[in-house]
């Protein structure tokens, strides 16, 4: 005999809707109900002598016969190993593998903990939250809450899953519908099949298991279990009787994603109407033409520069060189005044770097939310290749206001300033004067992942060169900051980059490939010497590792440690042959035998003098970077003094049509992305309130649509009062042009 509230054999289910016949437990349940006049011959009725009917009784089973506050956690527990999977596994995998995030974001170990713990289990906390909203309403109302609980997670976590397996977008329809179908069969299979239940709440430990190996097994783990670098009293001593009495100061400039090539005017010099003060550098310093980077990614290609050295053989990919204590900021921190921005890398000792710490835990979150909504898996571009705290709208303010806030040299110390500007490097959204704008996307129209397709490439190189004239001005203005303050002459400067960027049909944009080697490898490097004045160019075989044993060596420092690279400004220590060393990560083309850390890669003389006549910008003057395709000087003219033909058959759809002609806001939409059924190659020219903006080259239609008429007009052109986008097909030979009206639709 048993009495009502107590766990009998009758009904049990455990808010999932499994039943089956024997004594109750967690996950099955007994026979059917008794019926009215069994509970009385039971004496299981009320003390009217009535009982509960089927209908009339409460649904008891959502706690199983335990009080609320022991089922909520066992139920919280079923979500958190969903969310495990659906959020922490996916966002915390992704973050871990970019410790160069925290690094731009300022965050220190314990904003790195939090952020862990806060993706691990927030979560859960959440979800638990949300299921006790049900709980008012009733044991049925909370099971049906619990159940479309799963779905919706569930789901989230087979969409996830199905980026990682199979390498498609996020927004793939595909991957849509199969999180839609896996969750709904998870909740069926959670209201059904009792020991789904079980096989839920033993998920749940993955919330731990992910948050551990983030914390601690990681490349971002090193963040949080290590202390950094730090000065060394002795080497700090040694360098200092050394240095003298009167050291110069040391300023380097460190651009990122920047190749040789893109500054070259064809003939092997720097384009002076393009970039007028790379040009001014190279007038008073040594240009180390064959200088190459050793890696194509910023986490190993900074570190080479600034301790000389390969990654160390064991070194994770991605694994941030924070530990090594030899390095240019411990070789001088002990003698010099430091002003360091190192926005990617964190080898500057904090205590002599403070600004290199302290950034907040709300915008690593919102990182974080950015990045798994745009998607985590399948390949991982966001974690090990965005940088969210780096590549943000504030990239060229931020390196103004570094510059303004460089404080005159005390007499009592020299000054080292060292700035990894985060430009030229994508997103490309800037003009040449630092004016941002909206792209159509922020990666570039044509590419998939990290590489070209066949479409795309010249509006890409387009806004990169464009970005690389406001790293130019940068340039200018700091060279002007030095001169106002009587220290150029006398100062040591050094304007380099870690890695170059290509701009390839069919090629990875970084990742090394016999073909694009010539523009991912090259990177510039300028070194100007105290008390130099005249240019040199020097063609010998030079690599980013011998940055820092040439500053040692110009200032007179012995270094106190082994490097691997060699100091330029001693012949006796140059390399007499052209055969070149680079980095290996799993995103090169080039593989190297045995999994070996470094690569030899020989016979580059030729691809160095080929890189050397490369124009990657046509035509000439200060706006060649407008003037594309043979009829580029139709750029700036007004269609009324053009001869205008009739109208051509057809129709240009742009895409964001409206957004195209909005009014001119601060930011305006200059990128025009057009789709037409005309034949490739055919000339295109766009106008704006009746002003010729961009020339472009019917390309490949992307994904085998038709013609991508692609463009890219100037700020300058905009009005606010709203704008008119007009295109027509230009026929006829260069400086007789007509141009034949095509009408343009929205597409949307």
């Amino acid at each position: 005999m048993t009495s009502v509230g107590e766990p009998s054999e009758a009904t049990a289910d455990d808010g999932g809707g499994a039943t089956a016949t024997g004594t109750a437990t967690d996950d099955t349940a007994a026979a059917p109900p008794a019926t009215p006049a069994e509970g009385n011959r039971n004496g299981s009725g009320g003390g009217n002598g009535e009982t509960e009917s089927a209908a009339e009784a409460p649904d008891r089973s959502i706690d199983q016969g335990r009080p609320w506050y022991w089922s909520e956690p066992l139920l919280a527990l079923e979500l958190g190993g969903l969310a495990a999977f659906a959020f922490g596994r996916p966002t915390l995998d992704t973050f871990g593998r970019s410790p160069d995030t925290f690094v731009a974001r300022g965050a220190d170990a314990a904003t790195i903990v939090a952020f862990g713990l806060t993706v691990a289990l927030g979560p859960l906390l959440a979800l638990g939250v949300l299921g006790l909203l049900g709980r008012p309403f009733g044991p049925r109302v909370r099971r049906w809450v619990h159940l479309v609980l799963v779905a919706i997670v569930g789901g989230l976590a087979v969409w996830q899953l199905g980026q990682g397996i199979t390498g498609y977008p996020p927004e793939s329809q595909k991957l849509m519908i199969a999180g839609v179908i896996g969750g709904l069969a998870l909740a069926a299979l959670r209201s059904t099949v009792g020991s789904v239940t079980s096989f839920l709440r033993l998920m749940g430990v993955a919330s731990v298991v992910f948050l551990i190996q983030f914390l601690f097994m990681s490349p971002t783990s090193g963040m949080v279990t290590g202390d950094g670098p730090a000065l060394d009293d002795d080497v700090s001593r040694a360098v200092a009787a050394d240095l003298g009495d009167d050291p110069p100061d040391v300023v380097v400039v460190l651009f990122d994603a920047l190749p040789t090539a893109s500054l070259l005017d064809g003939n092997g010099q720097v384009d002076a109407e393009l970039f007028p003060n790379f040009a001014r550098v190279a007038s008073t310093s040594t240009w180390y033409r064959n200088n190459t980077t050793i890696a194509s990614f910023t986490a190993q290609a900074v570190p080479a520069i600034l301790t000389g050295r390969f990654r160390p053989e064991g070194t994770e990919f991605g694994r941030l060189a924070e530990s090594d204590d030899e390095n240019l900021f411990t070789l001088l921190g002990g003698s010099y005044e430091l002003h360091v921005k190192e926005q990617i890398t964190r080898l500057c000792p904090r205590d002599i770097c403070p600004e290199s710490s302290g950034g907040g835990l709300g915008p690593l979150l919102g990182d974080a939310v950015e990045t798994w909504v745009g998607g985590t898996s399948g390949g991982t571009e966001k974690g090990e290749f965005d940088v969210p705290g780096a590549l943000g709208d504030d990239r060229f303010v931020a390196a103004e206001q570094w510059q303004d806030d460089q404080a005159p040299r005390t007499p009592q110390r020299p000054q080292l300033q060292f700035h990894h500007v985060i430009l030229p490097h994508y997103p490309w959204a800037m003009t040449d004067d630092g004016t941002l704008y909206r792209p159509a996307d922020r990666l570039p129209t044509g590419t998939f992942g990290l590489g070209w397709t066949d479409s795309g490439i010249p509006v890409g190189l387009q806004r990169h060169t464009l970005q690389l004239q406001a790293a130019d001005r940068l340039l200018g203005d700091l060279l002007d900051r030095l001169e106002a303050d009587d220290r150029f002459d006398d100062s040591m400067v050094v304007v380099t980059a870690d890695h170059g960027n290509a701009f390839m049909s069919g090629q990875l944009q970084r990742g090394l490939s016999e073909e694009n080697a010539e523009q991912v490898m090259w990177a510039p490097l300028f070194v100007k010497a105290p008390g130099q004045t005249a240019p040199q160019v020097d063609d010998g075989n030079v690599m980013s590792i011998d940055v820092l044993p040439t500053i040692a060596h110009t200032l007179g420092v012995d270094l106190p440690w082994d490097v691997d690279g060699v100091p330029l400004d001693d012949p006796a220590e140059r390399r007499d042959d052209d055969t070149k060393y680079f980095q290996y990560n799993k995103n090169n083309v080039l593989q190297p035998l045995d999994g070996e850390v470094v690569m030899e890669i020989d016979d580059t003389d030729e691809r160095f003098q080929h890189m050397l006549t490369l124009d990657l910008t046509e035509g000439t003057g200060a706006d060649a970077v407008w003037r594309r395709t043979p009829h580029g000087g139709l750029f700036g003219l007004r269609v009324d003094d053009l001869t205008v033909g009739q109208p051509y058959d057809g129709e240009i759809d742009v895409e964001h049509l409206g957004d195209v002609q909005d009014s001119g806001s601060d930011r305006p939409m200059i990128e025009v992305v057009g789709d037409a059924a005309l034949p490739e190659g055919t000339y295109v020219a766009y106008a704006l309130n009746g002003t010729i903006g961009a020339v472009t080259s019917v390309e490949p239609g992307v994904g085998g649509g038709d013609g991508l008429v692609h463009g890219l007009l100037p700020p300058r052109l905009f009005d606010e009062g709203g704008n008119e986008l007009t295109a027509y097909v230009v026929e006829g030979a260069v400086g007789a042009e007509v141009l034949r009206p095509i009408e343009v639709g929205d597409a949307g």
